[in-house]
């Protein structure tokens, strides 16, 4: 028997994930390279444009973007 999957969105693309995972997690399981991005700094927003924390769980009909910061952050002492 198959376990219930519920719908998220990513990036326009639907995916079917366990209930409770994290939106690492479901990146992991369908997208290595785009979990890769998140991990490498990139930013998770939800539906509205607010940060997510890439090890929430995920909600059923849940709409995420994952995306790279505009900024260019300065590293250098001033």
């Amino acid at each position: 028997m198959t376990p219930n999957l519920i719908p998220i969105f990513v990036n326009g693309r639907p995916l079917r994930v366990a209930p409770g995972r994290s939106l690492a997690q479901s990146l992991g399981d369908h997208d290595p390279d785009l979990l890769a991005l998140l991990l490498g700094g990139s930013i998770a927003t939800d539906a509205r444009g607010l940060p997510v924390d890439a090890d929430a769980p995920v909600t059923a009909g849940g709409i995420y973007r994952v995306q790279r910061s505009a900024r260019v952050e300065d590293l250098a002492d001033a």
